[in-house]
């Protein structure tokens, strides 16, 4: 196969399933996954059927991708667990970060029926975060595991909280209440408090 060819073929398979993302992202916005259908995505992607199954087995898989995306985009941050100052900048990180995501990263973390789908994306991050920071707490490793799992679920359940209140806290004092609450919780068990 020629070059060119070969090319234009990749460019062809890319603008698919770049559409194929748009459109399920712009459904995401809109109706709760359950009454998400091929059907309907490959209408508003204006590509037919077997032009998606030729990329994806069905919505399950599609999905799967867009969360390994969006976790990985968390993954390839370097971040350290390794004093207090560091959860701080970890805090102020996610807060901000999660305040000017797209609607559709705000649907999956906020909406209802999309929370089992986010628990997904936030478990394989502090999968990894726990194995990268394994032993910063100097801790048991089943005490660290709660550290993490703590670290984790409160952050987001703060963050759901903001969003179900209509954002009406201005985000840095979101970001002060949130810090005081998940540090001053972390350092009643993590060592040396402030510093390492």
């Amino acid at each position: 196969m020629k070059e060119t060819t070969r090319k234009k073929e990749d460019l062809r398979v890319r603008k698919t399933r770049e559409a194929i993302h748009h459109t399920f992202k712009e459904m995401i916005c809109e109706i709760d996954y359950n009454e998400i259908t091929i059907k309907e995505l490959t209408a508003r992607a204006q590509i037919n059927r077997k032009t998606f199954y030729l990329h994806y087995a069905g919505l399950d898989d599609l999905l799967e991708e867009l969360q390994d995306e969006l976790a990985d985009n968390f993954i390839k941050r370097k971040v350290s667990y390794s004093n207090m100052n560091d959860i701080r900048a970890l805090i102020r990180l996610f807060f901000e970060h999660a305040a000017h995501m797209p609607l559709f990263h705000e649907r999956l973390l906020c909406s209802g029926s999309y929370q089992p789908i986010w628990e997904k994306i936030n478990k394989k991050i502090m999968e990894h975060r726990r194995e990268t920071n394994r032993g910063v707490f100097q801790m048991d490793e089943y005490a660290e595991n709660l550290v993490f799992a703590y670290y984790g679920a409160n952050s987001t359940l703060l963050y759901r909280q903001w969003v179900a209140d209509g954002k009406k806290l201005p985000l840095e004092d979101l970001i002060e209440v949130a810090t005081k609450l998940i540090c001053n919780g972390m350092s009643s068990v993590v060592p040396n408090g402030e510093n390492k």
